[in-house]
């Protein structure tokens, strides 16, 4: 399962699940945004996303922010503007690079209120008890601030 979150609000944006592998979750979940007209400003990955076919997905209207796997001999044309942000101001970049930490937290509450565990055989079935969850933790947990 991968699943996106706007911080400020706490409300899955977009989510995607797959048996096979977590990238074919996260292409799920980028569908599932540009077909509802989503545009994302910011977004903090996990090193496994740092490929350029990834980092494609993304505008100039995105700020990327993701630290490179071990290897990063084949940075590609993608990479400099993430860079040039991380030379522009490191702790900057950093900050919100570990924003990750807010939705890992939020991941981890729904494991906790919803169960580890999918029991659910079918995979049809499966994939309407993730949305259920999503949906639930969208119910549970957002928060709108007073404007």
């Amino acid at each position: 399962m991968f699943r996106l979150i706007d911080l400020e609000t706490g409300m899955y944006a977009g989510f995607g699940y797959s048996k096979k592998s977590e990238m074919e979750a996260f292409d799920k979940a980028m569908k599932m945004l540009r077909g509802l007209g989503i545009v994302v400003d910011e977004v903090s990955l996990d090193k496994y996303y740092s490929s350029r076919k990834v980092l494609r997905l993304f505008d100039e209207r995105t700020a990327v922010y993701v630290i490179p796997k071990k290897n990063i001999s084949k940075l590609g044309f993608e990479w400099t503007k993430i860079i040039k942000r991380v030379i522009e101001d490191p702790v900057l970049f950093l900050k919100k690079y570990f924003m990750r930490n807010l939705s890992e937290a939020g991941f981890s509450a729904d494991k906790r209120r919803f169960g580890w565990t999918i029991r659910q055989r079918r995979e049809d079935i499966q994939e309407t008890a993730m949305f259920s969850i999503a949906l639930l933790h969208n119910l549970f947990t957002v928060r709108v601030k007073p404007g």
